[in-house]
């Protein structure tokens, strides 16, 4: 297949490390008063908190940690960047044990990190190696992936316990058999290519038939998705506007996929092969786009992920059908309000684990903590005609006295902004002690033929839940 390519500067997916944060887009939304450089923002930092999310503050100084994962005892692991070590962090104890990673190779830098039993596996981009660890006497040994400047971004596992990795620049997928390994060679390592002409490789994941599923995109054109299984590779074309395709995760026969370069994720079902898009709430931070970027399932079958510029963690209740944003305590604005929170893991009791790339921090998001209100809607489907408005219901039940504000997005613009229809909220007398109720009024305005998702959201504090509603225009 092949595609053509357009000259452009690909903004998206990868922080450089000792520049610019190239996942915000800053030149498209944010003109902030300083050079937007983590050394230029490297100042002390200090811990923010809120009723749900907590945070450590690294102890070494301007360390820029990215990724992270937690190990079946409950200890977190990361990786700083900036020093090129390992740091496990006992939440126990809230002690940071660091384990130098090597003296003889430089600026180790990682995107993604995973616990294996007694081992510890991550990926370098600087030095385009796969590091493994060894619990038992804190000794590394590192593998070379054989093409040059493949950039690996993410490591998993297989139900074989072979280690699969994105090579996003190298444009291809390693698979590593930990059996077959040698140290400081690409023995036990084959890379398979797609043979698809995109820009980069984004996201992986394995279904539970050991096939794997990736992403590939030259944006702002266009992204794809993809298969591997048995030397055999397929290719599906992602909808209008999902053209920066990074994060993809499977639940049963759905596959996931962030777009982070909108507000928008989209769900492909694959019996059918139909997709269905979704959108984040409105961001509260300077940027108009609210960039999903990673992932993962937690053992309930809910899909969390990290919303880069939005400054929250979502998490998508895939039973109730309902988007839960819990917004980060720190919002630094050299960065345009966020904490840039670039990579999270859960652990075994369904809580998220994230670093704060610029912020020198770890932060702990407590996922069993009940919220202090539900929403429910009237209706999940409305059906529209031009000019032609239609009206539910929204209903709002705390547990205690909150301030709320109602807001609504849509997939009808890539920031999921509305274009070409009207959402109105019209306040309803209290109709049963603490619960409210608000008229919700939705009007076409030359809306074209189609199925889009509404999102209607309502913010308290820190939790913004958002309800989809699928609509017809007819």
């Amino acid at each position: 297949m092949n595609i053509k390519k357009k000259k452009m500067i690909l903004i998206i997916l990868i922080p450089v490390i000792t520049g610019l944060l190239v996942g915000t887009i800053l030149t498209n939304d944010f003109n902030g008063s300083k050079s937007n450089t983590l050394e230029n923002t490297c100042n002390e930092r200090k811990v923010n908190n809120n009723r749900y999310i907590s945070e450590y503050l690294i102890p070494d100084s301007c360390s820029a940690p990215i990724a992270i994962t937690t190990d079946n005892n409950g200890i977190v692991w990361f990786i700083q960047n900036n020093n090129s070590k390992l740091v496990s962090f006992n939440p126990s104890k809230n002690t940071f044990t660091d384990y130098t990673i090597s003296n003889y190779y430089q600026n180790i830098e990682s995107w993604s990190i995973l616990s294996l039993d007694n081992e510890i596996w991550f990926t370098d981009h600087r030095n385009n190696f796969i590091w493994r660890f060894y619990k038992q006497n804190n000794s590394f040994v590192n593998y070379r992936l054989e093409t040059q400047n493949s950039y690996p971004v993410q490591i998993i596992k297989n139900t074989n316990n072979h280690l699969i990795v994105s090579e996003i620049f190298g444009k291809k997928i390693a698979i590593v058999d930990p059996n077959q390994t040698k140290v400081n060679s690409s023995k036990g390592i084959i890379e398979i290519q797609p043979q698809i002409e995109l820009e980069v490789l984004g996201g992986i994941a394995v279904d539970s038939n050991n096939t794997i599923w990736f992403t590939m995109l030259t944006w702002p054109i266009e992204g794809y998705l993809g298969s591997y299984k048995d030397n055999q590779f397929n290719f599906y074309e992602l909808p209008e506007g999902i053209s920066s395709p990074v994060g993809i995760a499977i639940n049963n026969n759905n596959i996931w996929i962030n777009d982070h370069g909108s507000s928008q994720f989209v769900v492909m079902n694959l019996i059918n092969k139909s997709f269905t898009k979704f959108v984040t709430s409105s961001s509260d931070t300077y940027y108009s786009t609210t960039l999903p970027y990673w992932n993962k399932f937690d053992t309930h079958g809910n899909l969390w992920l990290n919303i880069h510029q939005a400054n929250t963690i979502g998490k998508f209740d895939l039973n109730k059908q309902i988007l839960i944003e819990y917004e980060i305590p720190t919002k630094n604005g050299d960065w345009g309000g966020i904490s840039n929170h670039l990579q999270f893991d859960i652990d075994k009791q369904g809580n998220i684990w994230f670093t704060e790339w610029t912020e020198n921090k770890i932060g702990f998001l407590d996922a069993n903590k009940p919220l202090d209100f539900s929403v429910t809607t009237s209706t999940r489907e409305i059906s529209l005609k031009s000019d032609t408005p239609i009206e539910f219901f929204i209903t709002i039940d705390p547990i205690k006295r909150i301030e709320i504000d109602i807001k609504s997005s849509g997939t009808f613009s890539n920031n999921g902004k509305l274009e070409n229809i009207s959402v109105s909220f019209e306040p309803v007398e209290k109709f049963i002690e603490n619960k409210y109720q608000n008229r919700v009024i939705i009007e076409s305005q030359n809306l074209d033929p189609g199925i889009y998702t509404i999102m209607i959201s309502v913010k308290s504090e820190s939790i913004t839940q958002s309800i989809p509603i699928r609509i017809i225009q007819e």
